[in-house]
């Protein structure tokens, strides 16, 4: 059934959230004053609605398809003008959902939609139904006569979810569309017509520079009262790809407006260079050639390279180098050694990139996934290209940019729900003004978490999973393994095979295999070895019998740089009630470690390792290092995502000028 929506179109494409600079005491003032609201006023009153329309969705279980319709119609018009459902309204949706999924939302569900609707950031774990939730607030707002974006964290779960909830918006006359990275051009405008869009941060900002792009001189020249006319007029030639930016809810909050936000989102052309493809060779040549402690110093926890007086002067000899003009200027062939030096020292085959058909293809750290078509600026990725012995691509210019902080705070609403809120909900409320608020879960967690457990080197670490890996095995048991990096994860997969454990591998050159992976990685004695790519979004079931044995047993190998990234590992273990068992195991050389350890702290705890099982004999002083090493990378990556923010401000005051 389609039912005809009430359309208000509004220029708010070049809208963005006005407000001063805080600094100092102001700043200091807004951080303590609303990032967390009293869960008690807040969740009061929207429990009286939530209680209120449970008992009205009893009441429509016993009414006619034909009359749920009617009244979908007739509340659909009553929601343009109100700001949050009415019980009755969301009784209504409710109800949609369970005629057409199958799935009655929990009320702790119905009380996540209110806090979307509301504009918080929602913290509901993992497990609780985060979907549904975003799909019935999506739903309200969508009555609004706007268009409303959902951005997940991955293509995958954009169109994962956009067919799941097809049905419900069906039934409440909405259209919805996914808009993933292999969308075609001519697609993505149908996609964003739809009144629910499904769709990634990197692809939702991505399309708004190229309408930038399209707009061109018109927005420069101010001219904005013009745009409508053009957005509407189908014989102006110019066709926006978006329909602005309105409302938001972002899925895996935390990714979208926190991960993401790490490196600015840049549109590139390319440009052909002989001159720069010759000079990455002659850089990468250079790197070589020079010695770490004697020629350069690496600077792990700033990840920076630095010349000594050494290299500097091998680097000034220049009777290697190639005869291009680029290497004449002394100072760009500085520049270029050195990021050499660090395509050398930080970018790892396996854990920061793999090789695809003769192409570097990049990894999100975060998500384990691949970004085939993303680069690095500044002819990094040429050089990581000459590292590995690949045709060199043509470098990228960039024509247009934009911070994901900038971005997000051009959309009139926005909120979004994560299962790891509380570790950004100073940073979401101090750049967005976003609200964190805790929802509470529908049933107990009676996942068991075990102590971490800490080693000398990787190799007695990756012993100690093997050996735990096969007592669940032969015990039936089925056991998630979450690695970071593909290579760890491939390394793993190897010593099980000796040992004759079968087992699946999730990582980024395994994506056609993924949905089928994540549906069987509950049943009775499967082994799934996984990064990132499992330890958010998915959903793992549990397969008959599971439960009787302990539920899934998650087995994290290696901690990231946030702690928020364990957490999503862990929360695929008992879910909605389930049992469930999470162990950790961690190797002081693991490359956290390494990082941000001082040297002289990393030899004296290496001292109380026991000699022969390798397992450190101090859990006290090892999970403090922990917990210590992780909030120095997490305050770094708070810095860095301060600094693309900062440049992103001035790019902006830099560009500005006035016209006569």
């Amino acid at each position: 059934m389609q039912i005809a929506a009430p359309t208000r179109f509004q220029d708010s494409f070049f809208q963005e959230k006005p407000g001063p600079e805080l600094g100092g005491l102001d700043l200091w003032t807004k951080r303590i004053a609303g990032k967390w609201k009293r869960r008690s006023s807040v969740l009061k009153p929207w429990m009286v609605v939530v209680e209120a329309a449970a008992i009205e969705r009893e009441t429509l279980a016993d009414l006619s398809d034909k009359e749920i319709n009617r009244l979908i119609a007739a509340s659909r018009l009553e929601a343009a003008g109100n700001a949050s459902p009415s019980p009755k309204v969301l009784a209504l949706i409710c109800e949609a959902a369970r005629r057409e999924l199958g799935l009655t939302p929990y009320r702790v569900q119905m009380l996540s939609a209110l806090a979307l609707i509301n504009g918080y950031l929602a913290e509901i774990d993992t497990g609780e139904g985060k979907t549904l939730s975003i799909a019935l607030a999506a739903s309200f707002e969508a009555w609004k006569g706007e268009p409303v974006h959902v951005i997940t964290a991955n293509d995958y779960l954009a169109k994962r979810d956009a067919l799941t909830m097809k049905k419900l918006y069906a039934r409440l006359g909405l259209s919805v569309a996914s808009v993933i990275g292999k969308t075609e051009p001519a697609d993505r405008r149908e996609g964003y017509q739809a009144e629910v869009t499904y769709t990634t941060a990197k692809e939702v900002a991505a399309d708004f520079l190229r309408d930038r792009l399209q707009l061109g001189e018109w927005e420069r020249s101010g001219a904005r009262q013009h745009v409508r006319k053009f957005v509407k007029a189908p014989g102006s030639g110019m066709r926006l790809t978006q329909r602005g930016l309105f409302r938001a809810l972002i899925d895996e909050a935390d990714n979208g407006l926190i991960d993401e936000a790490v490196t600015p989102l840049l549109i590139s052309q390319k440009i052909e260079s002989e001159e720069l493809r010759l000079a990455c060779l002659g850089a990468w040549k250079v790197a070589e050639f020079l010695r770490p402690e004697i020629d350069y110093r690496v600077h792990r926890g700033r990840r920076e390279v630095t010349l000594t007086d050494s290299g500097e002067d091998k680097i000034a000899e220049g009777d290697e180098f190639p005869d291009v003009p680029l290497w004449r200027c002394p100072d760009r062939r500085r520049q270029m050694i050195l990021l050499a030096l660090e395509a050398q020292e930080f970018f790892t085959l396996g854990t920061h990139y793999i090789i695809e058909e003769g192409k570097i293809v990049i990894i999100d750290e975060s998500t384990g996934r691949p970004m085939p078509d993303r680069s690095w600026k500044l002819g990094l990725h040429q050089i990581v290209e000459a590292k590995e012995g690949v045709e060199i691509t043509a470098p990228s210019t960039t024509i247009a940019q934009i911070s994901f902080q900038r971005f997000f705070q051009k959309y009139r609403k926005l909120s979004g729900a994560t299962g790891t809120a509380r570790e950004i909900a100073d940073e979401v409320w101090t750049i967005y003004g976003i609200s964190t608020i805790r929802i509470p879960r529908n049933l107990p967690n009676i996942c068991r978490r075990q102590s971490p457990k800490f080693y000398l080197s990787e190799a007695d670490r990756e012993y100690a999973v093997v050996q735990e890996i096969l007592s669940c095995h032969q015990a039936g048991q089925p056991v998630l393994v979450g690695t970071r990096t593909v290579t760890s994860s491939e390394q793993l997969g190897r010593k099980l095979g000796l040992k004759n454990i079968e087992h699946v591998i999730l990582n980024a050159t395994r994506l056609p295999q993924e949905a089928g992976i994540v549906a069987d990685a509950g049943l009775k004695g499967r082994v799934t070895i996984a990064t990132n790519m499992a330890g958010r979004g998915t959903d793992i079931e549990l397969g008959e019998g599971v439960k009787a044995l302990g539920g899934l047993h998650v087995i994290a190998t290696e901690p990231h740089e946030a702690r928020r990234v364990d957490r999503q590992l862990f929360g695929r273990s008992g879910r909605q009630g389930d049992p469930g068992s999470v162990s950790r195991h961690y190797a002081f050389d693991d490359v956290l470690f390494h990082t941000f350890l001082p040297g002289w702290l990393h030899r004296l705890v290496s001292k109380t390792a026991d000699p022969r099982t390798g397992k450190m004999r101090s859990s006290l002083i090892c999970r403090g290092l922990l917990r210590y090493v992780q909030m120095r990378a997490e305050k770094l990556a708070a810095y860095r995502r301060k600094q693309v923010s900062e440049n992103d401000r001035q790019q902006r005051a830099s560009l500005g000028f006035t016209r006569d």
